[in-house]
């Protein structure tokens, strides 16, 4: 059964009759298909037993293996459309509004929903070609992170390291999953700030978080540096806590279980030993296509964990006016286990 097809099961299912996306990830998902969205409509609808393409005449023979409802410029594109009004539709989460809109306002549905409530349950289990391609993509990113931090000088901005380590990985891998985090000293306390025009020092701890995009697939991995031993020995021994936190909720991940519980087993490590406070998100997220999918592994979260999920496992603590320390890995589940895809060390680097 083909992706479309289970999406038509799921439907029916949902006693839904549209699903409506546009060039997002989901469209990649399901066709292949990767655009950029931009203001003329490019839209994928799936019915029960049919789907087809609302697409721009300039993609017309780019797209001619799929069934295409096309228009040109000055026709009105939603005028070829024969939706039926008072229909259930889920629409792609992450479409513009632009084309939500226009939506809405011309075929008054019945009742609107979210298509992630059928998207992201089918995206977060993989299949046996997502998972293959996810595990080279890690692999090559730890051997390029390898290859690059004796680029790290100190006084070169974490800016100017952002720059360089962004340009390496589209150079060597051909895309990034996002751009880079880099961020240093007092700065790294601020788990999502990007980098800075400050300048790197010795002995500070040297967050970088990266990713790189293999076959279409992201990956996510954060590790600590430092340029020489560290000036503070807290900065080890909270490296310890966090390393030993992460490793801590990897090996109790089984199938069956809720995505809380294995936020509680990285919680409790860092809340024992006094750090509880600061460690200010949730454990992790699934991966995927998009470097943030379902499952969330928040304190909050019932899901169930299934097998062939992918999600990080990322605890961090984070000091304000001092610094911040973070470790993550990917995490697939397995056999009815946890398989942590990272081989790097999960140890302070000292480069």
């Amino acid at each position: 059964m083909n992706r479309i097809q289970r999406v038509q099961k799921e439907l029916e299912r949902a006693n839904a009759d549209y699903l409506i996306t546009g060039t997002t990830s989901n469209m990649y998902y399901l066709i292949g298909f990767s655009e950029e969205q931009m203001e003329r409509p490019l839209l994928l609808f799936i019915t029960r037993d049919d789907y087809f393409l609302l697409v721009p005449k300039l993609y017309e023979e780019q797209l001619k293996q799929f069934p295409l409802i096309v228009y040109r410029d000055g026709e009105d594109p939603y005028s070829k459309l024969n939706l039926k009004e008072n229909s259930n539709v889920l629409i792609d989460d992450t479409t513009f509004s632009l084309f939500t809109i226009e939506i809405l306002n011309r075929f008054k549905p019945g009742r609107i929903g979210r298509a992630s409530r059928i998207l992201g349950k089918l995206r977060q289990v993989k299949d046996d070609e997502e998972l293959e391609k996810m595990e080279k993509g890690v692999k090559k990113a730890e051997q390029l992170i390898l290859e690059f931090v004796s680029n790290i000088k100190e006084n070169m901005t974490e800016c100017q390291i952002e720059r360089k380590l962004k340009s390496f990985l589209i150079e060597e891998a051909g895309n990034i999953s996002f751009d880079p985090i880099v961020t240093s000293g007092p700065n790294s306390s601020m788990p999502h700030l990007r980098c800075s025009d400050k300048k790197v020092k010795r002995g500070e701890a040297i967050v970088i978080d990266y990713g790189i995009k293999h076959d279409g697939y992201s990956t996510d991995t954060t590790r600590v540096f430092s340029l020489g031993k560290p000036n503070d020995p807290l900065i080890l021994e909270i490296v310890e806590i966090v390393k030993t936190a992460n490793e801590e909720a990897e090996k109790h991940v089984r199938e069956g279980m809720r995505a809380k519980e294995i936020d509680y087993f990285a919680r409790e490590v860092i809340t024992n030993k006094g750090y509880g406070d600061y460690f200010i998100h949730r454990t992790g997220h699934g991966i995927g296509i998009d470097v943030h999918e379902d499952p969330y592994i928040s304190p909050d979260n019932d899901d169930v964990i299934e097998q062939n999920m992918v999600f990080t496992i990322e605890p961090g603590i984070y000091l304000p006016g001092k610094f911040g320390i973070r470790i993550e890995d990917e995490v697939v589940v397995k056999k009815g286990y946890g398989k942590t895809l990272n081989m790097l060390q999960k140890e302070l680097y000292i480069i």
